[in-house]
């Protein structure tokens, strides 16, 4: 008997960042016949995820703590970040680690203690920095648009809308960024964060590098992008971009003196969305009998956003 498709068998996804689009990558892996419309208004790059600042590390805060369940994120995401630079036949990612410049002789101390205690994640460099082994550069956007290259190829359907409620579908997610604070108001914090693209100077960075803020690589070898700011108040109001990049300027010129004299190339922002809860890891919430969305993602979206996928598909789909 041939296999007829009906309407229980579609599924609507909301939002094209990174967590949208993985999880139309899962859903089209479990079922690959089943029709999966991906709904989202707004240009591809409008999303805090072509924002992103590109450091994909297990670790997080100036203390380098191991964020939990690191090793089952990178994992998710690593297969993610090579089912896209296949299909673009294109590697949208670099890795070999990620170095962090300690902006003081306590932190020295900390990042000393942290590389003895687990020398295969950490080690010092030549130079006198810590190398996060693990750590990847992502090319962001690149990775965002080949992502969702993918998912097309693999069948979703793209509507250039805001998803509507439809209670015959499947399962409806939700991946919308700080739109959610609408849906839940007061449940969650929301920071925006600006970075720059500049020219490259005389500074060669053959690694990202982290220290007061960040200089990440570019799939152009003559483009950095420089971070962030964190905005946490008035963020109704549009942005001082003039204001971001000289804050930009102080966070970076430590580790790249001529940040100060390169005019930018452009100027981005995202608004990411930390749960409140203490252990601040992503959050499936249900938001109805056919609605469910991924949030919370925060500062760690690309370690995250592929496990949580994964996981919101195999427990709602």
């Amino acid at each position: 008997m041939r296999y007829v498709s009906t309407k229980m068998d579609q599924y609507f996804v909301a939002g094209r960042g990174f967590g949208g689009l993985a999880i139309c990558y899962h859903l089209k892996k479990k079922y690959p016949s089943a029709k999966i419309s991906l709904f989202d208004p707004n240009p591809l790059f409008a999303s805090a995820s072509a924002a992103a600042s590109g450091l994909l590390e297990p670790i997080g805060g100036r203390l380098a703590a191991r964020s939990q369940r690191a090793s089952e994120g990178l994992e998710a995401t690593k297969e993610l970040l090579d089912a896209a630079s296949c299909h673009v036949r294109k590697k949208v990612y670099k890795d070999g680690g990620v170095l962090h410049a300690p902006i003081s002789a306590n932190q020295r101390v900390v990042f000393e203690k942290k590389r003895v205690q687990n020398p295969q994640y950490f080690e010092w460099t030549q130079g006198g920095e810590f190398l996060v082994k693990e750590g990847v550069n992502v090319f962001s956007r690149d990775y965002l648009e080949a992502l969702y290259s993918l998912v097309l190829s693999m069948g979703v359907q793209y509507v250039p809308k805001k998803v509507p409620y439809e209670p015959t579908v499947k399962q409806i997610f939700y991946a919308v960024g700080k739109e959610i604070d609408k849906e839940l108001p007061g449940q969650f914090q929301l920071i925006r964060g600006q970075a720059m693209q500049v020219q490259r100077g005389e500074s060669i960075f053959s690694l990202p590098k982290v220290h007061k803020g960040y200089v990440a690589l570019d799939s152009d070898p003559a483009v950095y992008h420089v971070g962030s700011t964190y905005e946490r108040t008035n963020l109704d109001l549009p942005s001082d971009k003039e204001g971001a990049v000289k804050e930009l300027i102080k966070r970076n010129r430590e580790i790249f003196p001529e940040v100060a004299f390169l005019s930018p190339l452009g100027v981005y922002e995202g608004t990411r969305v930390y749960s409140k809860k203490q252990e601040r890891l992503p959050q499936i919430v249900s938001l109805g009998a056919n609605q469910v969305a991924l949030t919370g993602l925060g500062s760690k979206g690309l370690l995250y956003h592929a496990l949580y996928a994964k996981e919101i598909v195999s427990a709602y789909a």
